[in-house]
């Protein structure tokens, strides 16, 4: 029986220390900085990307903490404590930035602290560090993979449109298979050929001044009479010009002249004194015809009109007679 108890009481001291060792193990890997001075500093993530208490804090390429401990205080902020040994504080000032980082592309999720500037102070216990963008190597690599996956697509459109080019399926297959493009291209290039060369010697007989088109581009013949031309043209002009001032300055007279025609333009008096005087004139026209008549029909005017008709009868057969044969 003393035996048993003693094996009894020998099992349970080492199962006791047993266990004490594996609560010193866990608690000794759980706090790293267990026998060191640390300084506890916070930065709230819209998104941690994974990190985890316990994750590397890095500064300078320098593993200077560890995540402690992460709380989610709203939909839009998590707030991140890092335990960072004091001999390091001395470096980090209150303005360093924040951002999570990757080990590699597969590795863990790590902080990374950038330097600050001296003039803001170094950071101390409990101080919040503004957060900067970081790389996303997992967003990366999904935005890579949808890359490929486009890439992908776009090769099998490639090989399917390089098979039906080579088919000789559309237009540019038949340009790239088929010749007849080809030779309707030459039959055009040579009958704009002989087209330059027709309007090439159009132009050689311009030059030397063959046929009308030449003579008017190169003799200035033309050019003198068409200068003549409108010169007396110019002339013209300038003539229908005085001549239609001379007919303003008669219609000004006319119109605030003073002599005779202005007058009768203007003063009826002066007018029905004229038609006054014009009808007069006609009854005394009329009384002179009458007159006349009266004479004519009177006997000694026809008388007088016999003697001379027998006279003038009479000369001619005088000389008729005296002419020699």
């Amino acid at each position: 029986m003393k035996r048993t108890k003693r094996a009894l009481r020998l099992g349970i001291f080492i199962a006791s220390a047993l266990l004490l060792f594996i609560v010193a193990v866990y608690l000794i890997g759980s706090k790293q900085n267990l026998f060191t001075s640390t300084t506890d500093v916070h930065a709230s993530f819209k998104d941690i990307r994974g990190l985890m208490p316990g994750n590397i804090v890095r500064f300078a390429g320098i593993n200077i903490g560890t995540v402690s401990d992460i709380q989610l205080e709203s939909d839009s902020s998590v707030v991140v404590t890092m335990t960072i040994r004091d001999n390091y504080t001395d470096h980090i000032y209150k303005n360093s930035s924040v951002q999570i980082g990757q080990e590699g592309l597969m590795g863990g999720k790590i902080i990374l602290i950038s330097s600050g500037d001296p003039d803001t102070g170094k950071v101390e216990e409990g101080d919040s560090l503004p957060v900067a963008g970081g790389l996303d190597i997992q967003a990366m690599i999904a935005q890579a993979t949808e890359m490929l996956d486009e890439a992908r697509g776009t090769v099998a459109n490639m090989r399917s449109i390089t098979g039906k080019l080579d088919a000789g399926d559309g237009d540019i297959a038949l340009l790239l298979n088929e010749n007849h493009l080809t030779e309707a291209l030459n039959d055009a290039t040579r009958k704009l050929n002989a087209s330059l060369a027709d309007v090439q010697q159009i132009t050689s007989k311009i030059n030397e001044g063959e046929g009308d088109l030449g003579r008017l581009v190169n003799d200035d013949s033309i050019t003198t009479r068409v200068n003549i031309i409108m010169a007396n043209l110019q002339a013209s002009s300038e003539r229908a010009d005085s001549l239609v001032e001379e007919l303003h300055r008669t219609s000004l007279a006319l119109n605030h002249g003073e002599g005779v025609l202005p007058r009768l333009l203007h003063d009826k008096e002066l007018g029905l004194t004229v038609d006054t005087a014009i009808a007069k004139v006609d009854e005394s026209v009329v009384e002179i015809t009458r007159a006349a008549e009266t004479i004519s029909n009177s006997w000694l005017f026809r008388l007088f009109s016999k003697k001379n008709r027998k006279q003038n009868e009479v000369e001619p057969e005088q000389v008729k007679v005296n002419v020699p044969n």
